[in-house]
């Protein structure tokens, strides 16, 4: 039998799915609306796509079943099929742009080749996934706790200065909140393959969806802040400004690594819902 899955470790999974350049950016992209109208709709907006995402998670928890296997009960084998093929697309996609994005912003930081990151990066990646869901806790222990540290100190590098409240462009509440909702949405078909191997699939799942929501709103709250402060959406430009420089650069990195590893790695557990080798 395979070893299941500690809350502990699945806090820290999910803990590294929400400190993300990916979600930084979505906060830098409410800046608009200034900061006051910015930080609810943050709050608004995870609290709705958070929920949501808890819910899926139960589902294939209970049944022990993955994300794409749980598609069965609704939709039969050759259903579950067709949305597995979806998802394992839009997650080869999602790889695609995080490992893009991350090696454009590292080289913002570090002029060394963005070829060069991209490769960095990717073989990150790929040494996370040969470790394995199973056995990542010591490894996520000591990038999760230096990445929450580093954040930390970006954080306090934005908000000890002051910026402008006042709202600066035409984005609407309606869209915000849009926008929001779409960063947990786009990790509910995936929450189902961590919980079906917890210890206790229900609790780790309510865990999860906690520890995302709190980490993905600081870094938006964090990317609001930067935006309003640096009138620049630029992730590198952000780090720079803010005097971080390496400790910025291994935000960037590692970042990257803790997201984009569950993303190839539910792409390998869907595809086994379409071919079982």
């Amino acid at each position: 039998m395979q070893r299941q899955t500690t809350i502990t470790e699945n806090s820290m999974i999910w803990c590294g799915a929400g400190i993300s350049i990916a979600e930084i950016l979505t906060g830098t992209y409410l800046a608009p609306l200034g900061f006051t109208k910015g930080i609810a709709i943050i709050i608004i907006g995870h609290l709705i796509g958070c929920f949501l995402l808890f819910l899926a998670g139960i589902i294939g928890g209970q049944q022990r079943l993955s994300s794409m296997n749980a598609a069965k009960i609704s939709f039969g084998q050759n259903g579950s099929k067709f949305f597995a093929l979806l998802n394992v697309l839009q997650l080869i996609g999602w790889t695609g742009i995080m490992i893009y994005d991350g090696a454009l912003a590292a080289n913002g930081v570090w002029h060394l080749n963005q070829a060069l990151w991209v490769i960095l990066i990717g073989a990150l990646i790929i040494c996370w996934l040969l470790v394995g869901v199973r056995h990542l806790y010591y490894l996520n222990l000591a990038t999760i706790s230096t990445l929450l540290i580093l954040s930390g100190l970006l954080c306090a590098a934005i908000f000890t200065h002051h910026f402008a409240d006042s709202p600066t462009g035409t984005l609407s509440w309606a869209q915000g909140v849009e926008l929001v909702i779409a960063m947990p949405l786009s990790w509910l078909p995936l929450i189902s393959d961590y919980t079906s191997v917890a210890q206790r699939p229900v609790p780790t799942n309510g865990v999860s969806a906690v520890v995302y929501g709190l980490t993905s709103c600081w870094m938006a709250f964090i990317g609001l802040g930067a935006a309003l402060l640096t009138h620049n959406i630029n992730i590198a430009t952000i780090i720079l400004r803010a005097g971080l420089g390496i400790a910025g650069l291994f935000i960037i990195i590692f970042s990257t690594i803790t997201t984009t590893f569950m993303d190839a790695y539910s792409a390998g557990v869907s595809s086994k819902t379409i071919f079982s080798k």
